[in-house]
């Protein structure tokens, strides 16, 4: 058995947690914001409140930052698969020294779209960092990560994959959970997702089937059909990011408003005759 010395308490939610824990299991609060005895946690009646000492910070210059590169990603993409897809059509059509033409004229695009999307992934990652660090002053609990951790998920390669919509899609739950950001965020996932396997499909079986000219003309294609619809999913995260802005500010403005209200004095009992 565990001894006693081993666990600590959450005085949020009284889950018993082990000492390696950082955090709480149930509701993810620090331990050194939450952690008491277990012996010392009362049995009835409330534990003392954990106090927030950090303050709301304004989000809103790096959703700015983080809409201006996502645009930058998008156009400079839709720019070089479009013109990867006019190469293939012209090496096809036998056309080799036009293709290799354009093909050098969009170096410099190709090499600018990983800039814009670094950048971009950059730019979400300090934005989810503070959001995230917003929480507990929202009196909206805590996030699953810390803020430093909020920021380094976006940047690891595959794992970025699940971090950036399930941190969202926590944050959107906590601010609104019965809105519409869950499903807008299930519906960018797939439009990101699907057309990425669909197009690895395509392009394998027209490698295998088609002669070269054809599979660089259908590659292309492919390639620039299935960024339309990424396109509309990251069109849609970007939007996400801006409602959770708008809830976020709203929330902070009704916090301060209850904070700078003078709680109404109690009424006096009447007077016994």
């Amino acid at each position: 058995m565990t001894a006693d010395t081993e666990l600590w308490a959450c005085r949020v939610c009284r889950s018993i947690n082990s000492r390696r824990s950082n955090r709480c299991y149930s509701c993810h609060t620090p331990r050194e914001a939450a952690a008491v005895n277990p012996a010392e946690l009362p049995t009835t009646g409330a534990a003392p409140p954990v106090i927030h000492t950090g303050s709301y910070q304004s989000t809103e210059m790096r959703a700015v930052l983080l809409t201006v590169a996502a645009i930058a990603f998008i156009l400079g993409t839709f720019a070089s698969t479009f013109l990867l897809w006019q190469v293939g059509s012209l090496r096809a059509a036998g056309d080799r020294a036009a293709a290799n033409d354009l093909f050098d004229g969009i170096r410099p695009i190709l090499v600018l779209v990983p800039i814009f999307g670094v950048l971009a992934l950059l730019a979400y990652a300090a934005w989810i960092s503070r959001v995230v660090a917003n929480l507990p002053a929202l009196k909206l609990g805590y996030s699953r990560v810390s803020a430093t951790m909020a920021f380094i998920e976006p940047l690891i390669p595959g794992f970025n994959l699940y971090a950036l919509p399930a941190r969202l899609g926590e944050v959107l739950k906590k601010l609104d959970e019965k809105g519409n950001g869950l499903p807008l965020l299930g519906l960018a996932a797939v439009l990101f997702l699907a057309p990425a396997v669909v197009a690895g499909i395509a392009i394998r079986l027209s490698r295998e089937f088609e002669t070269t000219g054809d599979f660089l003309r259908t590659s292309g294609f492919t390639l620039f059909l299935a960024f339309v619809f990424q396109a509309m999913g990251l069109l849609i995260g970007v939007y996400l990011v801006w409602q959770v802005e708008r809830l976020a500010r709203t929330r902070s403005e009704s916090e301060a408003t209850n904070a700078s209200t003078p709680a109404s004095p109690a009424s006096p009992a009447p007077a016994d005759r």
